[in-house]
């Protein structure tokens, strides 16, 4: 059995509420800490990726609890990692801010990867 080495409580997958009202200069994410991916069952800090988006530095074919999905360009080979556009990870704020979520601890990724846009997997080359 694992430990839990955050105080911050874990996000649980749910419906699509279509009639939650985003005000976004409601919120100030300037405090919000760097986000994490607990898919290894230890956090570990997400890399930034792009204009502002973030990328798993865990989620990877070697040390992933949670199997990368196949490649479809390589026959019996995984795509390399994970990561999450800013728009995604905005989203992703407000949605867990409207929730009453703590976002002073970090938020972890590992239940909201690749859910829509661009929010999905990525090959490294």
């Amino acid at each position: 059995m694992k430990k839990k080495t955050s105080s911050c409580p874990e996000a649980k997958r749910e419906k699509k509420d279509l009639n939650v009202d985003f005000h976004q200069s409601d919120f100030d994410f300037s405090g919000v800490p760097s986000p994490v991916c607990s898919c290894t069952g230890v956090p570990r800090v997400c890399y930034k990726w792009g204009a502002g988006g973030w990328q798993s530095s865990c989620c990877t074919i070697n040390i992933s609890e949670y199997p990368l999905p196949m490649s479809s360009t390589r026959p019996g080979a995984r795509v390399a990692g994970r990561k999450m556009s800013n728009g995604a990870y905005t989203k992703l704020l407000h949605k867990l801010a409207a929730e009453g979520c703590d976002l002073f601890c970090p938020v972890d990724l590992k239940d909201h990867w690749a859910r829509h846009g661009t929010n999905k997997f990525v090959t490294i080359k």
